[in-house]
């Protein structure tokens, strides 16, 4: 997987989309939100999104044997120092005793929140995924 020509555009684009769009499952939930970006930065869907509700979604990630195990399938083996994070790639991070995905946008990690995407410091990033 490598990153296309005007990913940076793109993926910009992407997050001004999504700015002030609510968190909604299988459309706007944290998987969907990274599994968008990617595409746009790669031209690649590395999943096809099939969950509209909570219980699917967490059903889903059981059956990929957890949400760091389904990452790793698509994205290679994770890194686990923040430092090492760039923009546009997938950051693990945990909210509310839950582990989420996130995107880099280089100078933050952002995903959807209920009234639009939020942002969190880079030093918070359990685990990053290179992207391209």
């Amino acid at each position: 997987m490598r990153r296309i020509q005007g990913w940076e555009k793109r993926f910009a684009a992407y997050l001004l989309a999504r700015q002030d769009l609510p968190f909604v499952w299988g459309h706007n939930d944290c998987a969907s939100f990274c599994v968008g970006a990617v595409r746009e930065i790669t031209g690649e869907t590395i999943w096809d999104i099939q969950w509209t509700t909570a219980l699917q979604a967490e059903r889903a990630s059981e059956e990929a044997g957890g949400p760091q195990a389904a990452w790793t399938s698509a994205l290679g083996h994770p890194g686990q120092n923040w430092k090492s994070i760039r923009r546009g790639d997938v950051a693990m991070v945990e909210m509310q005793g839950r582990r989420v995905v996130t995107m880099c946008t280089g100078q933050s990690l952002c995903g959807p929140g209920p009234k639009g995407l939020e942002h969190l410091p880079l030093d918070r990033a359990i685990y990053g995924w290179k992207v391209g």
